[in-house]
């Protein structure tokens, strides 16, 4: 295991790492391809459909959540 520079922050980092954790720059060749799988894509895709077809759940969800804090600020106070 070899330090060299990354290109975009110049900061050192392990020749094996896959982006530079300071800055984020891509140091290894594309994407991972198991993340591009159609299984993963579908399985993404389906659960980004249930948030986008039912928006009421989410921020029912946020509601309640800042109710129960709000009470809790409260009552605590």
């Amino acid at each position: 295991m070899a330090l060299i520079d990354c290109p975009e922050c110049n900061r050192a980092i392990s020749d094996q790492a896959p982006n530079c954790p300071q800055c984020g720059y891509p140091m290894k060749g594309g994407a991972n391809p198991r993340l591009l799988s159609e299984k993963n894509i579908g399985q993404v895709a389906g659960v980004a459909g249930v948030w986008l077809a039912a928006p009421w759940l989410a921020r029912t969800l946020v509601a309640v959540t800042l109710i129960i804090a709000g009470t809790l600020a409260y009552i605590y106070r």
